[in-house]
């Protein structure tokens, strides 16, 4: 909490003395300043008031004015601030902030030490500690004494504003009088104590220690009689008065001199009498806003309990969630300031709220706070996750004599693949280090990424905190420390029912109420808590609310010369200067920004965001142009940043140009290990080539390749990220009909392989044939060659699987051969990805085991993340066939923590696929059925192409073992007939469950095979069933002799996505209907060593 006696950072504060007891007055180096009109003299007073606590903008606006403040009254303040600033610092460099009078939401505040203000000296002296020695101790109240010239802040004594902490200084004076007249007539002083209490016992007839003190200095004289007479003077006033009688102390005085004891006349070994406080009466100085947060002592408790466990037993990670303004980041930075205050060492990293940031930002962030800065010696930087995450250990490992280390990865729901890779890094190395890891986030905005990183990390989450609304009391807590005062029952349930407990929101609505009052909270705003800030930013002066929207317009920390730049007010130069720089003074102390020499930053996000929305949109694309004027003019202006602008200011006359700025950022992300985030760059870089026409056959063919390469670079980018498979598709297919057009085999070959990325699982909608596709890279096989035959031969595999599953291991086979001959280890992983993608299916299953080995070291020796993570995917599926659930567990938690963004999605999708297998092993089908129904949800809103099928098949699982697929005949006669080999024998169980036999036998007898790639076990469970309910005995034994292989197997486990039980479940029952009943028995027997098999791997798992 800001204090009075902290002093300034420079030494302007050592050579200022402001003088208030007595008229004002203010001295630099000893000479008298000019501290300007009453008014503006006011504002100093007022502040040293606050005895150097904050005091709002709208307290000293009323105060000033008297409670009828003037419409410009702000502006008035702040430019009274400003001027006052100028004559108390005038050495100051520009734009250095200013360290004497400073802003501090959400006002203004004194930073001097107590020696630079004559009464803060002189309260230090009164209330401090005695000195040893009891002569020193009466110098030291002799000096604090002579600093009183008159009444306390002169000319302002009057105001009501000043006359509380007027009274309190005259209390305190008294309370020093009586220190000192205690220890002067102890030390041969009487006659001057005398003197002096003469004049304060008539100024206070009642104070009763005058008046002992008093009699006592004229005792010590040899004034008996005038001694008694002052006491007579004492007890007639108090009868007459008051009624009462004088205080024993006093009565015994009186006694001790008539009967002239021996104790008067010699004084006792001096003793310093303690301070007697003054009743310190209503508080002047507003409330500090920099205090802990109200409502949260729980969550703090909680989380430092968590911060014990990391200093002694290693890295922990705490998650904390809540929505916007829910008071993530603040509890966050409390958390850091204790430990702090406890010699922990602390990092902030703030995940960017727009784009334009360099990879893993927050991470970058913490590094400079870390104190590491760039080596100039590597080549690299800090251009890889690798190295971000050594600088990080590094620097952690150099504050080793710290008992610990706290992180904190703020705004973790915007979080970039990077960011989340350095954070899984991190916890690997870093796993016995005494550090604990707090990542907040809003839970609705958290992508499929962070879901997975959760998911990777939980062997060293510690918790998962959701912050709910404050309590009555964190309300009225929070809304007194911005000014509000008691909030009463009435005034909580309109905080309460306005804000739901919402820190951010109790907070803007208990200032807009301290300020306007109630009524302004009933009747004039509408729900939001954009509503309340804006009606707050309206009320602030013009130029304010200009420097806001400028600022908001590079995002949440934006250049103080970018704001200039922007700025048209007064033309430039210093005088421009001046006004922003004045603005920004006033947004500080109204709590909206902070500033720093170079920059200011919103307060938080919702700020920013209110405010960029306000711009309309044609000035804000106009200066989003500007903008980008301004950073080519800064030497190594970051590419993405210039990119973010340029396509939000794009005009007519400077498309080309954007196109240019975007393309070459879009490149640069591309190139780095996280492809994927470079979607959205390729994606606007696709947009403006649309937008100047270039799609169109009239465009110049230099024009329309270049929006080909674009549209093949997003296509990878898409496949990366991996969730949105559907648009991946189309402009994939957009690419190769402009390639087409052009007739240009080069560029028809790109659009045909530029789907580079790992493939776990199908990237066709219901695995429906793309003939129009397959045909393409049919012709275009033979003219394909050395590494681009490789990636051809790649992409027609994930075209075919599933439709022709033969011709895709063929050519998957033929990859494998070709990509050895190459020396590229990008197209060999994605050689030997396919490859091992068609052995899922029956037909190349028994070499999946060495296959997925050989996957797992070509990905390893290449040291490509995705495909390191594809590898313990497969070889989870792996894993899973032989029925190891806790292998396939421990496979697909390794996955996670080397996967990229889009990788770690899918593999959150197949742990929670996963998770309802194993329940629904397990016997809870009911929870089974709730993490179906969840991951489908979470699927679909990711624009999933397959989370329809995922859905599907997971209702299937359900209505298996419910012993119905009944309900299911709708939804399966739909998708039978675009997927026959898929779902028909699915459907024919249906029917038959549904009492629709004639309808299933007809189904049946049309049926074609099932498609034989990873769900051939699934849905060959329901081929049997089918078989043996329709008693179709030829089929039925032609479908057991090859069935008989997979004895000893859990059917549909090898997907690692859906179970329907033992094999031999299926497999006795046809043996019974073909009569061979000693095979039922074995197979009933080799059901049961599967179960036992599986509730051994359950009870691993600690799921028994």
């Amino acid at each position: 909490m800001a204090v009075r006696g902290a002093g300034p950072a420079g030494d302007a504060g050592s050579r200022l003395r402001i003088s208030v007891l007595g008229s004002l007055s203010c001295e630099l180096d000893s000479e008298p300043l000019d501290l300007g009109p009453r008014r503006q003299r006011a504002v100093l007073a007022r502040l040293v008031a606050g005895r150097g606590r904050v005091v709002s903008t709208d307290r000293l606006i009323d105060d000033l004015w008297n409670g009828e403040p003037p419409p410009k009254a702000l502006a008035g303040l702040q430019v009274q601030v400003s001027n006052l600033r100028r004559v108390i610092e005038p050495s100051r460099p520009p734009r250095a902030p200013a360290t004497v009078l400073v802003s501090e939401q959400p006002g203004y505040a004194l930073r001097l030490p107590d020696a630079a203000v004559d009464a803060w000296e002189f309260e230090a002296t009164v209330t401090g500690a005695a000195s040893d020695s009891p002569e020193r101790r009466l110098d030291e109240l002799d000096a604090a004494l002579r600093l009183w010239r008159g009444d306390p802040y002169g000319g302002f004594a009057g105001d009501s504003w000043a006359q509380p902490e007027v009274a309190r200084l005259h209390d305190l004076r008294r309370s020093a009088i009586e220190q000192w007249a205690a220890l002067a007539v102890d030390h041969g002083r009487a006659a001057q104590v005398a003197q002096v209490l003469a004049a304060e016992c008539d100024d206070q007839p009642a104070r009763e220690e005058f008046f002992r003190l008093f009699a006592l200095a004229l005792y010590r004289l040899g004034r008996q009689a005038d001694a008694l007479a002052a006491l007579r003077r004492l007890r007639s006033y108090l009868a007459d008065e008051l009624g009462v009688d004088p205080a024993p102390a006093i009565q015994q005085l009186e006694r001790d001199i008539l009967q002239q004891s021996s104790s008067l006349d010699t004084p006792a070994v001096p003793q310093t009498p303690a301070p007697a406080m003054p009743s310190p009466g209503p508080s002047t100085a507003a409330p500090d806003e920099r205090r802990e947060p109200a409502g949260r002592e729980d969550e703090l408790v909680l989380l430092s309990g968590h911060a014990d466990t990391a200093a002694a037993d290693g890295l922990r990670v705490v998650w904390v969630s809540a929505e916007a303004g829910g008071g993530k980041s603040t509890l966050a930075q409390t958390l850091v300031g204790r430990l702090e205050s406890g010699g922990w060492v602390g990092a902030t990293g703030h995940c960017p709220e727009v784009d334009g940031a360099p990879t893993a930002w927050a991470w970058r962030e913490m590094l400079q706070q870390l104190a590491v800065q760039r080596d100039s010696n590597t080549s690299e930087g800090l251009d890889t996750t690798f190295d971000i995450a050594r600088r990080m250990v590094d620097a952690c490992a150099a504050r080793s004599t710290a008992p610990g280390t706290i992180l904190v990865l703020d705004d973790a729901h915007r979080a970039d693949g990077a960011t989340l890779q350095v954070l899984r890094q991190l916890v690997t190395w870093m796993a016995r280090s005494p550090i604990l890891v707090l990542v907040t986030y809003r839970a609705s905005e958290a992508g499929v990424d962070l879901l997975a990183t959760t998911a990777s990390l939980a062997a060293v989450t510690a918790d998962h905190v959701d912050l709910k609304g404050l309590s009555d009391n964190g309300i009225r807590e929070l809304a007194r420390s911005v000014g509000l005062g008691d909030v009463d029952a009435t005034l909580l349930d309109l905080l309460r029912s306005r804000t739901d407990g919402n820190p951010l929101f109790t907070r803007e609505l208990a200032k807009l109420i301290a300020s306007r009052g109630p009524s302004e909270a009933v009747d004039g705003i509408p729900d939001g808590v954009k509503n309340v800030l804006l009606q707050r930013i309206q009320r602030l002066p013009a130029e304010v609310a200009t420097v806001l929207r400028l600022a908001a317009l590079f995002g949440r920390t934006a250049p103080i010369d970018g704001v200039l730049a922007l700025w048209s007010r007064s033309g430039g130069g210093a005088a421009a200067e001046d006004e922003v720089l004045d603005a920004v003074d006033t947004a500080v102390a109204a709590g909206l920004l902070t500033a720093d020499i170079d920059s200011v930053h919103f307060n938080h996000v919702l700020v920013r965001d209110t405010v960029y929305d306000s711009v309309p949109a044609l000035r804000k694309r106009r200066l989003h142009w500007q903008i980008v004027k301004f950073l080519e003019r800064v030497p190594d202006a970051d590419p993405d940043e210039l990119a973010h602008h340029a396509a939000l200011g794009v005009a007519t006359d400077t498309l080309d140009h954007a196109i240019e700025l975007v393309t070459r950022a879009a490149r640069a992300r591309f190139r780095t290990e996280f492809k994927a985030d470079s979607a959205e760059s390729w994606r606007s870089a696709v947009l403006l080539h649309e937008s100047a026409g270039h799609a169109g056959a009239d465009a110049r063919a230099a024009d329309r390749r270049a929006l080909v390469d674009a549209l093949t670079h997003l296509v990878t980018a898409l496949a990366f990220r991996g969730d949105d498979t559907i648009e991946a598709r189309e402009r994939r297919r957009q690419a190769l009909d402009l390639a087409r057009g052009l007739g240009d085999d080069d560029l028809v070959m790109s659009a045909l392989t530029c789907w580079r990325a790992p493939v776990i699982w199908t990237i066709r909608r219901q695995r429906v044939a793309d003939t129009e596709l397959i045909a393409a890279m049919t012709d275009a096989l033979p003219r394909a060659t050395d590494v681009q035959r490789v990636y051809l031969l790649v992409s027609a595999v994930f075209e075919l699987e599933g439709i022709d599953d033969l011709h895709a291991i063929g050519l998957a086979e033929q990859a494998v051969q070709a990509a050895t001959q190459h020396d590229d280890p990008e197209a060999l992983c994605a050689a030997w990805n396919a490859r091992v993608y068609t052995a899922l299916g029956p037909d190349a299953s028994a070499g999946l085991p060495d296959f997925t080995d050989e996957f797992a070291r070509v990905a390893r020796e290449s040291g490509i993340l995705a495909y390191q993570a594809a590898a313990h995917f497969f070889s989870f599926l792996a894993r899973a066939a032989q029925t190891d659930l806790p292998g396939a567990a421990s496979e697909v938690q390794q996955g996670l923590r080397s996967a990229s963004a889009g990788r770690a999605g899918e593999l959150v999708v197949v742990l929670s696929a996963f998770s309802a297998v194993l329940e629904a092993l397990g016997g809870d089908i009911d929870r089974a059925e709730g993490e179906y129904r969840d991951l489908t949800a979470r699927l679909e809103a990711a624009g999933a192409v397959n989370a329809a099928e995922i859905g599907l098949v997971g209702e299937m699982v359900i209505g298996w073992f419910r012993g119905s697929l009944a309900h299911l005949v709708e939804p399966l006669g739909v998708v039978v007939g675009a997927a026959p080999q898929m779902v028909s024998w699915p459907y024919v169980v249906a029917l038959l469950d549904a009492g629709r036999p004639d309808e299933a036998r007809r189904v049946a007898e049309t049926a074609p095979p099932v498609s034989r790639d990873f769900y051939w076990t699934a849905m060959s469970v329901f081929h049997a069933r089918a078989l043996v309910r329709l008693q179709m005995v030829e089929a039925a034994a032609e479908l057991y002799d090859e069935l008989r292989r997979w004895s000893g197997t859990v059917a549909g486990l090898n997907s690692g996505s859906v179970v329907f039980g033992p094999m031999d479940v299926v497999l006795a029952e046809l043996a019974e209907l073909l009569g061979d009943h000693a095979a039922a028995a074995d197979h009933r027997r080799s059901e049961a060593k599967v179960r036992a098999e599986v509730e051994s791997g359950l009870t691993a798992l600690g799921r028994r």
